[in-house]
């Protein structure tokens, strides 16, 4: 396992934009990794204000909200070390995306070219931090289908990274809450 690449550098190794966060968290691999697979919907509540924003410029711009966005689906997983997930989507047109079916598995999310939209990745990633803990990066990358919508892609990413970073922020803390709740199994 150690000095294995990320499995995101085998998915998408040359992405148009990254975002990476991480946190260290004094628990077992098996304490982190099951806080990652039993989320819990309160976990990014206090995002909700930025989903809001979102649905609200979407109303503003077209008259309702963002409808169909598309769902993320797992891709790679190496237990207890790494998870990426992936979707294919046209954010940045807010609530006039043209609906594309969610990504089923790896193949189709790889063969995906159609221009005109974005593929992104987030993963989760445990790496040993020493004294028994964790060090548990998130990293969400994505990579454009076409000039056009990179451009287009490039342009929304300057409004809401920010927004994002944060939302990947509380969803580390949330995790590392969790973990430290986990009982430890002998």
């Amino acid at each position: 396992m150690p000095g294995n690449p990320p499995l995101t550098d085998r998915l998408m190794p040359f992405p148009d934009a990254t975002e990476r966060h991480s946190i260290l968290i004094p628990a077992s691999r098996d304490q982190v990794w099951h806080a990652i697979k039993h989320p819990n919907p309160t976990d990014v509540r206090l995002a909700k204000p930025l989903f809001a924003i979102r649905d609200l410029a979407s109303r503003l711009r077209n008259g309702h909200a963002q409808l169909d966005l598309p769902s993320f689906t797992t891709l790679a997983e190496d237990p207890g070390r790494e998870v990426v997930d992936g979707v294919i989507g046209q954010w940045w047109r807010l609530g006039r995306a043209e609906n594309v079916s969610s990504v089923t598995d790896l193949d189709g999310f790889l063969a995906f070219d159609r221009p005109g939209f974005a593929k992104a990745t987030f993963s989760f990633l445990l790496d040993d931090a020493g004294d028994g803990g964790i060090r548990l990066i998130t990293e969400t990358r994505i990579q454009a289908t076409s000039p056009e919508a990179r451009q287009a892609f490039l342009r929304y990413w300057l409004l809401i990274r920010l927004g994002s970073g944060f939302v990947r922020r509380v969803m580390l803390s949330a995790i590392r809450a969790r973990a430290l709740k986990t009982p430890l199994r002998p």
